[in-house]
């Protein structure tokens, strides 16, 4: 397991929880899969149930052909065959407990922790029993970070950094030559750079240019791609983390434009677009200073306000941020009141980005650094990642 059962059930007398039911299910639950450190590889096509009690010893609860399950973990092991059975026995197992957590948002409003179905939920209900969402213990146990976790993504985040204005450079260099570079072409340097320098990613990164980086996801395909020119805005969105299975992405956007002289507009929308960022991490910092708590919506609102009022709102249409672990998007608390409500605290060794952006018929500007609240509580990024003007490129 990730963590041990009286960290676990330490946790659990914090949360008030009387226990954690982890569902079993094909891997339907990815949760339980890492949780409980499931083996790659094994048949999964029963039922189970693993049991952890704020006191007491945990209980295994699987089905006789497939008594291998849970077979590594500590605890009581019984066996049902039929599905009533099933049923009386999960009632016996939960025995006296009135508050369980299990993978479930009430209302869905953080699905990245909604994990168990719907039937399952109302089955435990029938026993009497309140289900209340997991998703605090998640983050605690999944995107909490280690102190080498912790170095692996500064390390990732100097190189991603690097690599980045390279290719701004690069774009210079062949426009100066007589050359025309297209948005795929330098998405394959980034890539060739990463490898070099031992990143590894889970996707190409963006490059778009003008009408290109007003879509978030945009992916340049080399036969309908754009060229670069002299005028262009330019986005350059670059995830990558070192090769160890346990290494911490890095996730920054840069803007650029290409020329010396960006008209007003462009300016104006880099200016605000910065400044909203700077205010989402003041807030962080503000309340950790004040030893207050401070909450994944209330960030996204904070960093939505200034953009909302200068009238670009409808053209900001995606979340403030995601957390980030050993994915680009981690099991942590997001920086969101838009596409979820996130209700989580920000909490000590969890990482997460802001990245507001505005997209805009004739071009998007996206800006991007990463959070890590530190094991002491404080809120830092990575040095040299909060950019502070377009980067001008010249030709």
């Amino acid at each position: 397991m990730k963590a041990t059962i009286a960290e676990i059930q330490a946790r659990l007398k914090e949360l008030v929880v009387d226990g954690w039911l982890l569902h079993v299910f094909r891997d339907m639950n990815p949760v339980a899969v890492t949780t409980l450190a499931l083996p790659a590889g094994q048949t999964r096509s029963r039922r189970a149930y693993y049991w952890i009690p704020t006191e007491g010893e945990p209980c295994k609860l699987q089905h006789a052909i497939e008594p291998h399950t849970l077979a590594h973990l500590p605890g009581k092991a019984e066996s049902y065959l039929s599905y009533t059975s099933l049923a009386e026995q999960l009632q016996t197992m939960i025995g006296d407990a009135k508050k369980v957590a299990m993978e479930y948002s009430p209302n869905s409003l953080i699905p990245t922790v909604s994990w168990v179905d719907a039937g399952t939920i109302e089955r435990i209900r029938s026993f009497g029993v309140e289900v209340v969402s997991s998703a605090e213990l998640i983050q605690y146990f999944e995107a909490r970070l280690t102190d080498e976790q912790i170095e692996s993504h500064f390390v990732a985040a100097e190189i991603t950094q690097r690599v980045a204005k390279e290719a701004f450079e690069e774009v210079g260099r062949r426009l100066r030559e007589g050359d025309t570079p297209r948005e795929a072409q330098i998405q394959h340097f980034i890539m060739q750079r990463f490898a070099q320098e031992g990143l590894t990613t889970d996707h190409p990164p963006i490059v778009a240019v003008d009408a290109n980086a007003s879509d978030p996801h945009y992916d340049p395909q080399e036969d309908s791609d754009a060229a670069i020119e002299p005028g262009c805005v330019l986005l350059i969105d670059l995830w990558a983390k070192g090769k160890g299975d346990e290494d911490i992405f890095s996730d920054q956007t840069w803007m650029g434009y290409i020329g010396d002289n960006p008209p007003e507009k462009v300016v104006e929308v880099w200016e605000l677009l910065r400044d909203a960022r700077r205010a989402g991490f003041n807030l962080v910092k503000s309340r950790i200073d004040a030893g207050e708590p401070v909450y994944g919506w209330e960030v996204d609102d904070e960093v939505r306000a200034p953009i909302d009022a200068a009238g670009y709102g409808d053209y900001f249409f995606h979340r403030t941020g995601h957390s980030i672990t050993t994915v680009d998007h981690g099991s942590g608390a997001n920086i969101d009141n838009l596409e979820t409500k996130e209700l989580r605290p920000l909490i000590p060794r969890t990482l997460f980005s802001i990245e507001p952006g505005i997209y805009l018929p004739e071009f998007g500007m996206r800006t991007e650094y990463d959070v890590l609240i530190d094991k002491d509580g404080k809120p830092v990024f990575s040095e040299g990642s909060d950019q502070e003007d377009l980067i001008l490129v010249k030709v």
